[in-house]
């Protein structure tokens, strides 16, 4: 009796059949807990498993500590219980094992996952296994794709065509100095210095033509024909911008040149060439109520020398021509050349001026000069490549001031169009009166006024 007092003192007051139990208890608990640690990240498991060694360990201990030591059943069964707690630690480690081999597992199929080109073209491209609607939509998204490079590869190669024929023609530009203080005889035979080395590069150049202000910075050539430099630049290399050229038919020589110099230049997409020549007939129609003007107020003078004279020229006209004979009237602006007389001057000049949209305060008379520029213009919707814009001026007499009044320029009220325009455009509206102020050609007299059945407008307006 004193031996069975003694050890339940010892242990707390818990017999040995309660400590076991307790124990077989404690292994459940641990047996839930590593169900529950199913889906935990391996980490977590270690975790666990070391505060489950760590717990197991403990109450071992604590089992020993209440046991007799002489009581050989009860240390049998501690030693039972030793056992589970290891079993639990190989479960553990099983566990750990398996999280592990599904980590490698994971990482094995996303090193399998097919490369970007792969899948790019299984998304474009009709695979097996798509289902019809897919399949329709890869062909047309395909299609697509296609017209795209077929339009913009020509498109970026003319773009970069052209930039490059600018730099040509900027390193020709530096080869044209003009000497201001050089002083040019009147009847000058000498070709000038300054047309030297462009003349070195290229024998056909006649000419020269500059804006200032503007990228109209060219040499002019003139060839055997009006086709040639509008397809070669000035080095005479295949060329989409060309160059500036001047009509075959027409003559500069020592000994003068035609009274009517057309010059041709491409009106090209990036701003080189004629195309700043488009701003004089824009600003025209830039606002309805008060159109600015702007570009010809800012450059109503043009610098253009031959090969044996320095010269400036006064914009007089500008307008826009037809040159299909389908859509109606085709004025040859650039047919003629020489004037065999004053009427037939008289007569051009009049033409001309009935289809300029602006009416400057420059004057005219027969045996002037007479510069024309001519190159594409797409003015309206649909008009396509048949119309072209045209500016005209005179060369700045000997003694006259190369000032021009350029407040006193206004716009045609009623332009000579074409049929075309006419139809599409001013909805029926017809030209029916010459407006220009023939005062302003000099050469132009009553008699002439009386022979047109024209009558000049009263000396006040």
């Amino acid at each position: 009796m004193e031996s069975d007092n003694k050890y339940e003192n010892d242990t707390g007051g818990m017999s040995v059949d309660e400590i076991i139990a307790d124990i077989d208890r404690k292994a459940a608990n641990a047996a839930a807990l590593e169900e529950n640690s199913v889906g935990v990240t391996p980490e977590g498991e270690n975790e666990m498993a070391d505060e489950q060694a760590a717990v197991s360990a403990d109450e071992a201990d604590t089992a020993a500590e209440h046991i007799p030591v002489d009581d050989e059943s009860t240390i049998d069964e501690l030693s039972g219980a030793d056992e589970m707690s290891d079993g639990q630690e190989a479960l553990e480690e099983k566990s750990a094992e398996l999280a592990e081999e599904a980590n490698a597992d994971a990482t094995a199929k996303i090193e399998k996952k097919p490369n970007f080109f792969y899948r790019l073209a299984r998304g474009i491209i009709p695979w097996k296994g798509d289902n019809a609607g897919l399949i329709i939509r890869k062909i047309i998204f395909i299609v697509a794709f296609i017209v795209f490079l077929a339009t913009a590869i020509p498109l970026l190669a003319d773009i970069l065509s052209m930039y490059k024929d600018e730099q040509v023609s900027k390193g020709i530009s530096q080869m044209y100095q003009l000497d201001a203080n050089t002083d040019v005889p009147e009847n000058n035979k000498d070709i000038l210095p300054s047309f030297k080395k462009l003349l070195e590069i290229n024998p056909d150049t006649v000419g020269y033509i500059k804006i200032d202000g503007t990228l109209v910075d060219y040499p002019v050539v003139k060839g055997t024909d009006n086709d040639y430099y509008l397809t070669h630049d000035f080095y005479k290399n295949e060329s989409r911008s060309g160059t500036v050229m001047m009509d075959y038919r027409n003559k500069v020589t020592a000994d003068g040149h035609s009274g009517n110099l057309v010059l041709y230049g491409h009106n090209m997409a990036v701003g080189t060439f004629f195309a700043p020549l488009n701003e004089y007939w824009r600003t025209m129609y830039d606002s309805y109520d008060e159109p600015s003007k702007s570009f010809y107020k800012e450059h109503p003078v043009i610098r253009f020398d031959t090969l044996y004279e320095q010269a400036e020229w006064k914009v007089f006209g500008f307008g826009i021509f037809n040159v299909a004979e389908s859509r109606g009237e085709v004025y040859e602006y650039n047919q003629k050349l020489d004037f065999t007389s004053e009427d037939d001057f008289n007569d051009y000049i009049i033409n001309i001026m009935d289809r300029s949209d602006i009416f400057t305060d420059v004057d005219l008379k027969y045996g002037d000069d007479i510069l024309t520029l001519s190159t594409c213009c797409w003015p309206y919707e649909g008009s396509g490549d048949t119309v072209r814009l045209a500016i005209f001026a005179r060369k700045i007499r000997k003694g006259e001031s190369d000032s021009v009044d350029v407040e006193k320029a206004v716009g045609n009220p009623y332009v000579r169009r074409w049929q075309w325009v006419y139809d599409k455009v001013s909805g029926g509206y017809d030209w029916f009166q010459s407006t220009w102020d023939r005062r302003k050609l000099l050469s132009y007299d009553a008699e002439d006024a009386k022979r047109d059945n024209y009558s000049f407008p009263d000396k006040t307006d």
